[in-house]
């Protein structure tokens, strides 16, 4: 089996699917930073994600694994965000396929700080931890119809990080 090596995300190689956030210094413009006493925050310059989203937590297993059936939500966006480990997300093109498509699959670490935004009709997998089971939240907007998860068009994708057992 053709296994996926999952890469860390950047605003840059996951444009195809949405936009990233990064919280975790102080070089993305997106985010407007503050400061005081012993502390310092930031924040998103514009509202995470269109409309009032949920807040939700996901309790995902640890990488590697199987990457067998995805969802997509054709109404609303999605953020993904860590608690406080590393977690992986699976991701395939929008489109008018009816499957996620094997070969189209990529695999993302998001960092704690980090947030990923999912456009539209994004086919996407349950995250995974990098070294186990991690929770993790996202927000979307929920109770706009079904989002039933699919086989994945062309089998299974095994999706790995490095260093971690396959």
């Amino acid at each position: 089996m053709n296994a996926l090596l999952a890469r860390p995300v950047t605003g840059e190689n996951f444009a195809r699917y949405g936009r990233v956030s990064d919280l975790t210094g102080d070089a993305d413009p997106a985010v407007v930073w503050t400061r005081g006493d012993g502390w310092s925050d930031g924040f998103t310059r514009t509202p995470l994600i269109e409309g009032s989203g949920h807040l939700g937590i996901t309790r995902g297993g640890g990488a590697p694994w199987l990457c067998a059936a995805m969802e997509r939500h054709p109404r609303t966006e999605e953020a993904i965000f860590c608690a406080a480990e590393p977690i992986v997300l699976a991701v395939a093109p929008s489109g008018d396929v009816e499957a996620p498509l094997a070969d189209e699959i990529e695999a993302f670490v998001i960092a704690p700080g980090q947030a990923v935004v999912m456009n539209r009709g994004v086919w996407h997998d349950a995250c995974r931890g990098v070294s186990g089971p991690t929770p993790y939240y996202w927000m979307a907007i929920c109770g706009l119809g079904e989002s039933p998860w699919v086989p994945v068009s062309g089998g299974p994708r095994l999706v790995r990080v490095e260093g971690a057992a396959a």
